[in-house]
């Protein structure tokens, strides 16, 4: 039977989270956009170095993240993706990308429960959208989808996050798995799998963003007379 196929809308805005009142809360990637990007720094440069535009090769990188991303979920989603808006070039990066992908998913039985659902805490006043959740090879598991150069701290603290979103929607987790597909050259394929209960730190790190991120809310609204 012919997989329906899907077509990637590059405009689509981003999600915005709301709890049971209809109050915006902040996102995960937003609240964790606080923090400091060591990777960005030299990456730049690197890109400098080499004599190569540094803006396009960003955006044309973070175009082959998106489809990469939205190909392994169609992947378990049953479904393929129409790329009839994707530069030839590009479709083929992401064609190696994906070969990466295929080499872990042939030796893992997967069966999903949840994908790339949007969650909010009530009680802590966020949301998020978790990439993966269900049984990898018999165990619960949250598994989430990177694109890169390499996996760094702040990745586990998203997850923290979306560990407890997943809780508060009596889903629980053991473990998190979290992937690292090559979209460049010189990228390596990484897999990281971590108890469920070693992520406990990361999540309050999690938290002091959230909290940092309101404060910052509170001081830009008294600053223009929007509280007294």
């Amino acid at each position: 039977m012919e997989k329906n196929k899907v077509k990637i809308d590059f405009n689509e805005p981003h999600i915005t989270y709301r709890n049971k009142n209809g109050e915006k809360v902040v996102g995960v990637t937003t609240a964790l956009g606080l923090l400091n990007k060591p990777a960005l720094v030299p990456w730049a440069y690197n890109r400098g170095k080499a004599g190569l535009e540094l803006y396009e090769s960003r955006d044309k990188a973070a175009n082959i993240g998106t489809i990469v991303h939205f190909r392994i979920l169609a992947y378990y989603k049953g479904y393929e993706v129409d790329n009839s808006n994707i530069a030839p070039d590009v479709w083929e990066a992401t064609e190696k990308s994906m070969q990466s992908f295929y080499e872990w998913a042939k030796n893992r039985d997967v069966k999903p429960e949840i994908i790339e659902q949007p969650f909010v805490s009530e009680k802590l006043n966020y949301g998020g959208t978790p990439d993966l959740y269900g049984l990898v090879d018999n165990e619960l598991t949250l598994t989430d989808f990177k694109t890169g150069s390499n996996l760094y701290d702040e990745h586990f603290i998203q997850l923290a996050a979306y560990l407890n979103l997943l809780n508060e929607h009596e889903h629980f987790p053991k473990k998190v798995i979290i992937l690292n597909i090559p979209k460049s050259e010189g990228d390596a394929f990484q897999v990281k799998s971590i108890s469920a209960e070693n992520l406990k730190n990361e999540f309050q790190l999690f938290l002091r963003c959230v909290d940092i991120y309101y404060l910052q809310k509170q001081i830009k609204a008294y600053k223009k007379g929007e509280v007294a």
